[in-house]
């Protein structure tokens, strides 16, 4: 008897674009920037050559053109990984599979997918408005945990340990939650990583590649105090800032790129993540004008893409 292959459950409305991103399969590229302001999305899609294809639809944000004759789409994405999920299935259904059949097409190549957002500090020497490239993100989201997939390499597994080891002793074992809280590692891809490098010593602005950390909140899980609230880590940021495994250290904490880099991995897509640091541990209310900076991570990230695309 012949095997029929799984179907995919994508969601599609009556007019073939995807439920959430509100896109049809020809309106996306193949080379991708998410960002997590739909504002910044409109940033980035400024320097496109033309704008061919906009949707929008609940919070996303989607733009499509060209940059120096090379297809490229912008993705608003809002806050966290439950929308980065969302975003990176509807945008690799829209990419390689039959929404009809919910069927892979055969032979398609794999997405370029580049993350420009924003972060808060985790080292003291790391000076507000330096751009940080995740070569790894650690996620304490639950996100990931719902799909199984084998650890990258041996530095993915040493980061969790580590994380675990540093939370266990940061958390009271009186807490409720003591020995509970949720991590895993992932990789951003190597290419990726080494082409928003490449450009940013070009470019020569400030610059650091190592371990981003994902927070699953911008308040409590990101260590900021709120009268009536008690944090199960104290001093979340300070804690994290102790891991460097074979010489990365955890520089910054944002909120997307763990799922983002678990989710290409697994899908064969190649993804990498750069983002400004707005603020320095010490000081986690004073936020930098980022305007410049944020400016010249699109700058990077937009030539590191058409290297990719080379």
């Amino acid at each position: 008897m012949e095997v029929m292959p799984n179907r995919s459950e994508i969601v599609v409305t009556d007019e073939g674009r995807l439920y959430h991103l509100g896109i049809a399969p020809h309106e996306i590229a193949g080379s991708i920037f998410l960002v997590g302001d739909p504002d910044r999305a409109y940033r980035v899609a400024q320097r496109f050559s033309s704008v061919d294809y906009e949707a929008r639809n609940r919070e996303y944000v989607t733009l499509t053109g060209e940059y120096h004759g090379v297809a490229m789409s912008v993705v608003g994405t809002g806050i966290g990984t439950d929308n980065v999920e969302i975003a990176m299935i509807e945008l690799d259904a829209a990419h390689g599979m039959d929404l009809a059949t919910g069927l892979r097409r055969p032979g398609t190549e794999p997405l370029d997918i580049i993350r420009i957002g924003t972060s808060g500090g985790l080292q003291p020497d790391v000076a507000a408005g330096t751009l940080c490239n995740a070569e790894y993100a650690l996620g304490l989201d639950s996100t990931g945990l719902y799909y199984e997939t084998p650890a990258d390499d041996g530095i993915v597994g040493d980061i969790e340990d580590e994380a675990q080891r540093l939370l266990g002793e940061a958390v009271g074992s009186t807490m409720r939650f003591s020995r509970r809280l949720p991590v895993y590692a992932t990789r951003a891809n190597s290419q990726v990583s080494a082409a928003l490098t490449h450009h940013a010593e070009q470019a020569g602005v400030r610059f650091e590649s190592g371990i981003t950390v994902s927070s699953p909140g911008f308040y409590g899980p990101s260590s900021r105090y709120i009268d009536g609230l008690v944090n199960t880590v104290p001093d979340i940021k300070r804690t994290l800032a102790e891991i460097n495994v074979a010489g990365r250290r955890a520089l910054n904490m944002e909120m997307e790129s763990s799922l983002l880099f678990h989710l290409a991995g697994a899908l064969g897509h190649r993804a990498g993540t750069v983002c400004p640091t707005i603020s320095q541990p010490g000081a986690p209310a004073a936020l930098v004008d980022y305007n410049a900076c944020i400016e010249a991570a699109i700058s990077i990230a937009l030539e590191a893409m058409l290297d990719l695309c080379g």
